[in-house]
């Protein structure tokens, strides 16, 4: 792979592994802003699963997805230098962050949570909304895609054991 598109790769994922692991300290947390988040959903789907489970489940999804997207990779290509395996970790992060981002699109589009959420709070009152959380799950999920196609095909070739660029290239 050509270092530009290897370059690309590694940046988006550690762009959507960013996002992931800052979002842990307010969804493990029990931080007003998922409370709000997922007690809407729940309100409005009338599925009891969304809160309390819902930040635990998503947070753990996000976590799983940042491993296999930076932390495997990065600890296979050092220690042993094969970048297809590095290349099928990613992919296998990139399709979890995916699934779990265009949950999050959908929701924001089609249900009273909305595109603006709220950021800030005072007296468990919000008193500032951003679009920042929806905006990052669209970037986030475009990461996602352009993992995918820079790395699926060699993490496909990998699977069917076709890979033959084995070693870091």
């Amino acid at each position: 792979m050509p270092s530009i598109t290897r370059l690309a790769s590694w940046a988006a994922a550690l762009f959507i592994s960013a996002i992931f692991i800052d979002s842990l300290r307010f969804k493990f947390t029990g931080h007003e802003t998922p409370r709000h988040i997922f007690t809407t959903l729940r309100d409005w789907s009338g599925i009891d699963l969304f809160y309390p489970a819902g930040p635990w489940i998503i947070g753990l999804a996000e976590l799983a997805a940042a491993l296999l997207l930076v932390v495997l990779p990065a600890l296979v290509v050092v220690t042993r230098g094969r970048e297809a395996h590095a290349a099928l970790s990613q992919s296998l992060g990139a399709l979890i962050a995916i699934g779990v981002m265009s949950g999050a699109i959908v929701f924001h589009l089609f249900t009273p949570l909305g595109i603006e959420t709220p950021t800030a709070w005072q007296d468990a009152q919000p008193v500032e909304t951003s679009p920042a959380l929806f905006v990052a799950a669209v970037v986030s999920w475009l990461c996602a895609g352009l993992i995918l196609l820079l790395r699926g095909p060699l993490a496909r070739r990998t699977l069917t054991g076709r890979a033959t660029d084995g070693a870091l290239s």
